[in-house]
């Protein structure tokens, strides 16, 4: 006990740390509640309606409202005039922001509470690893709200408002146990040092000139060279030309050598077979090639667009991310220990006035690794992958474990699935399909506190849909998105997934990332990066992006939002014969290409083209059941619109129709009662039908997902109807020259050249005469 008492600086009383940690508990601001209210996770039991609306969930606990509005003036000063007097005064700040909580500390100083495990841990685990400010106490890693101590999983469930997860910690978690705290704390080779040509070091720890801030910012200063990377493939480097970067090497293989953590090293293998079931071992390596290459990119702190991602790479390449996070939060919980240990050695030296300004090591916030997946049980993989790197499920070092399981689980979700699916479907929907949620996970070598308030996690994983309703919108009483301000590394895996639910979500998340904080969050500005209180956040920040297919969506994120200055990969398609080649029915298929100046006009010129050309030819008695594929909801609602104002005969089917609407229009569209369905990409995507009944085909545009066009010109010969001599079958699709990608897709890399570029505005194949050569 000994080492744990410390001086508490001037306006403080002196004590043993055991009883001001309870008396921190027993005080949360009520800004803290507040927050604690705002981010807790959503029950799974949350009705439908709830999530369409965009509602978060509220407690209705009075006390709650009460301490809010009794705290709403506790701070005067904006983080503008905190930053200009952190910057004149220095480490005077730190005891200015928390005065007023040492007043309500004073009043409860012999109140008991029962210490849980994981306090027991915490005042073990971060003794070197606090922020030491005129002698004052704070958390152990980067940042900590102001006068909160130390937060157990049980008070933050409290907080939250959800009583039903109280009880739901199991034994065998136990929050940390004394005896592994000792071990956690046992620190490996190197633990607090990193060497001067560590990655981490070279990226983070340089201060880019000043007079580089227009050629950073600038979109067109990027260097550009096609190579082929060893184990990813035929790629395009780009990298702005700044003499103070250094040149970097991709595909560093030896992993303790790249600077990764040792203890993660050793997991890695085990983690492979376990989690990714892949057996790496065999071959005499920890991981695979594909991983190798992958990190070897992530390891040098580039950005990296990776459009390859399948359902049988999707856990190589998870773990592979997975490692590079924990490595990064892990790095940046040690280099802060190592100068908390400095600093402390300095104190009543010559060199204790200034010395903590000496290190900028910190951002504005804590929270560094944000991981954007679309559904839960991509989060639940998540946290299993990293649960094994840190060895924490071996030891039970996991808190919330038990709830946790039980709101991202598989346990209950795949009893609704029927039917026969292709084997992307079953991979991606297996388990919970949840896309409101969001959780924050703080990390402490080989333990793992899942539920962290966001301002106390090192890493947020959350879907687009729970990262909205955290930040909101304009004029929206209860909003946030400070804890964005200091993200290091952003990772979206499965981007193509984000454009099937809501991408202007995801836009959304961009332009609230690296904001000026409208608080203070309890930061030490003296500690605060120069390059993050210049505004260069965003030239530091990796994004790491992990796709099926490559559109014009994500490359606009990609050209316009990835700013690193170290530079950024993109990784090519695979050369493809296109999907036309798995077209078992003989079945002629005519591509129109349509003419118009801008993308901006591109909606209005197929519409115009479809209702003067297609349509027509598609009303007369032979042509009945014609299926017509609509991607976008708004050109749905737009074709719905004018079927019938024309009085057209037709039935639909798309994402917000209920189960008996959709089996009504199947069931008339079967028995030719109507002589058109509208089918939109999104129930497609979502339900995966095989419809009954089409002869006839039309594209309104192509498919995101090549195999899309041959799951549906199959659907054209039904095995359990008998053809008729009479029967024709016939495929139209429109597209423009802005549908390079998707086309590459369907017809295959060699014939998009020719149709793109030839002067015919018409083709046709045949599926029988296409070969796979």
């Amino acid at each position: 006990m000994g080492k744990r008492f410390r001086g508490r600086g001037r306006g403080r009383k002196h004590g043993p740390p055991s009883k001001r940690r309870k008396s921190d508990q027993l005080h949360l601001s009520a800004k803290q509640k507040k927050h604690f209210k705002a981010y807790g996770d959503f029950h799974p039991s949350e009705s439908s309606d709830t999530v369409k609306n965009y509602t978060r969930v509220e407690d209705n606990a009075e006390t709650h409202n009460e301490e809010d509005s009794s705290s709403s003036d506790s701070e005067d000063e904006t983080p503008v005039q905190q930053l200009l007097k952190a910057i004149g005064v220095g480490s005077n700040t730190a005891g200015e922001v928390s005065e007023d909580d040492d007043s309500k500390e004073d009043d409860s100083e012999e109140e008991e509470d029962k210490e849980s495990d994981l306090d027991s841990e915490e005042e073990e685990d971060f003794e070197g690893d606090v922020h030491d400010k005129d002698g004052e106490d704070l958390d152990g890693s980067d940042h900590n709200e102001e006068g909160a101590g130390i937060i157990t999983g049980s008070d933050m469930e409290g907080d939250t408002g959800e009583a039903s997860h109280g009880e739901e910690n199991d034994d065998d978690e136990n929050e940390l146990t004394a005896e592994a705290s000792e071990e956690d704390c046992e620190d490996d080779d190197e633990e607090h040092i990193l060497k001067e040509d560590d990655p981490f070091t070279v990226h983070f720890e340089q201060d880019l000139p000043e007079t580089l801030e227009k050629k950073l910012s600038a979109t067109t200063v990027w260097s550009k060279k096609d190579t082929k990377l060893k184990f990813v493939g035929d790629s395009t480097l780009m990298w702005k030309d700044l003499a103070c970067v250094p040149q970097k090497k991709l595909g560093q293989k030896d992993l303790k050598t790249a600077g990764v953590k040792h203890k993660l090293v050793d997991q890695v293998a085990a983690t492979n077979i376990k989690e990714g079931k892949v057996d790496v071992i065999s071959h005499g390596e920890i991981m695979t090639p594909l991983q190798f290459g992958l990190f070897g990119i992530m390891n040098n702190y580039q950005d990296l667009f990776y459009p390859r991602q399948s359902h049988s790479n999707l856990e190589e390449i998870r773990l592979t991310y997975c490692l590079h996070a924990v490595n990064h939060v892990l790095k940046t919980r040690s280099r802060v220990v190592a100068h908390n240990a400095k600093i402390k050695a300095r104190r009543g030296t010559a060199f204790d006035a200034n010395s903590s300004q000496e290190f900028r090591d910190q951002g504005f916030t804590r929270p560094k690794v944000l991981i954007v997946v679309p559904l839960r049980n991509s989060a639940y993989r998540i946290v299993s992958v990293i649960t094994s790197l840190l060895a924490a499920s071996e030891q039970g070092l996991v808190s919330n474990r038990k709830r946790f399981k039980t709101e991202y689980g598989d346990e209950g979700h795949d009893e609704d699935k029927k039917g026969l699916k292709p084997e992307d479907f079953d991979a991606l929907f297996k388990g919970n399909t949840d896309e409101h949620f969001r959780i924050g996970i703080s990390i402490s070598k080989k333990s793992l506190k899942l539920y962290s308030p966001f301002y106390m996690a090192d890493i947020i994983i959350a879907s687009p849909l729970g990262l909205r309703t955290v930040i909101g919108a304009q004029g929206d009483k209860e909003r946030d998105y400070d804890f964005l301000s200091s993200i290091d590394l952003l990772i979206l895996d499965q981007a193509d997934v984000f454009l099937m639910q809501n991408w202007d979500h995801v836009l959304h998340m961009f332009d609230h990332l690296h904001l000026q904080p409208r608080e203070s969050h309890g930061v030490d500005f003296a500690r605060v990066r120069l390059w993050s209180l210049n505004g260069w956040s965003k030239h530091y920040r990796q994004t790491l992006i992990f796709s099926s297919v490559m559109v014009p969506e994500l490359m606009s994120v990609y050209n316009k939002h990835c700013h690193n200055f170290a530079g950024k990969v993109q990784v090519h398609r695979k050369s493809t014969h296109g999907s036309v080649c798995r077209i078992v029915v003989q079945l002629p298929q005519m591509f129109h290409r349509i003419q118009c100046s801008s993308i901006t006009s591109l909606a209005d010129a197929r519409f115009e083209f479809f209702v003067k050309e297609v349509l027509p030819q598609h009303k007369q008695k032979d042509m009945k059941q014609t299926l017509i594929y609509i991607p976008s909801y708004f050109d749905f609602v737009r074709m719905r619109n004018y079927f019938k104002k024309e009085e057209i005969s037709f039935v639909h089917i798309n994402e917000y129709a209920t189960s008996k609407g959709i089996r009504r229009a199947r069931i008339d569209f079967n028995k030719r009662k109507a002589q058109f369905m509208l089918y939109t990409e999104r129930v497609h995507f979502y339900r995966r039908f095989k419809l009954r009944g089409p002869k006839h085909l039309i594209f309104y545009e192509l498919p995101q997902y090549g195999h899309f066009y041959s799951e549906l010109c199959n659907m054209l010969e039904d095995p359990r109807r008998r053809s008729l001599a009479t029967d024709t079958l016939t495929c139209v699709v429109i597209y423009s020259k802005y549908d390079a990608q998707k086309l590459c897709e369907v017809v295959g890399t060699k014939r998009v050249k020719h149709m793109l570029a030839s002067d015919r505005d018409v083709y046709m194949l045949v599926s029988g005469d296409i070969s796979e050569g």
